[in-house]
């Protein structure tokens, strides 16, 4: 008998961002629900988080001399990207499977910032990155991903640097 994943996955990204994954295969770790026997409720919520993680899977960062390490739990469940409809013929659609992992870690680093020390422009890299690993995004799409989501951040009130060198005076 082969095992599989028995190996950590390392990826290189820009600025020196350093990504590891456990298992492997963390695409492996992902699946749409199923709407099947669903109503009310339950699928309202499918329907506005269609992804779910079916094994837990370990996240490593390396950036800046600075390690993270978190795990995103079994049934965590998330939306794909956040792309608005007028940038889809540009970057893509929401729940293209090309987003799915990169949208599932950026979307638990910002759920659970403190995993990544609160950094917002983190978390972008680390989605840019994953976009051109697993997405197979080309420069020019990851450069309008990457100021998109940092942007969108930005003007949502989500800037976490800012939240923190607020606290810092």
């Amino acid at each position: 008998m082969r095992l599989k994943n028995i190996h950590p996955l390392y990826i290189e990204g820009r600025k020196g961002v350093t990504i590891k994954f456990y298992p492997s295969l963390p695409e492996e770790c992902l699946a749409d629900k199923s709407l099947v026997g669903l109503t009310g409720e339950e699928l309202e919520k499918a329907l506005k988080k269609p992804f779910y993680v079916r094994c837990p899977f370990s996240v490593q960062v390396l950036y800046k001399n600075n390690l993270y390490n978190w795990i995103i739990p079994k049934a965590y469940d998330w939306n794909g990207a956040n792309v608005p409809p007028f940038c889809w013929l540009i970057i893509g659609q929401q729940k293209e499977p090309r987003f799915k992992l990169a949208s599932c870690v950026h979307d638990y680093m910002c759920e659970h910032h403190e995993v990544i020390g609160n950094d917002r422009y983190l978390s972008t890299l680390v989605f840019e990155t994953l976009c051109e690993y697993f997405g197979r995004f080309n420069a020019v799409k990851r450069w309008a991903m990457f100021h998109s989501v940092d942007n969108y951040q930005k003007i949502c009130g989500r800037d976490l640097n800012k939240e923190r060198w607020q606290h810092k005076k």
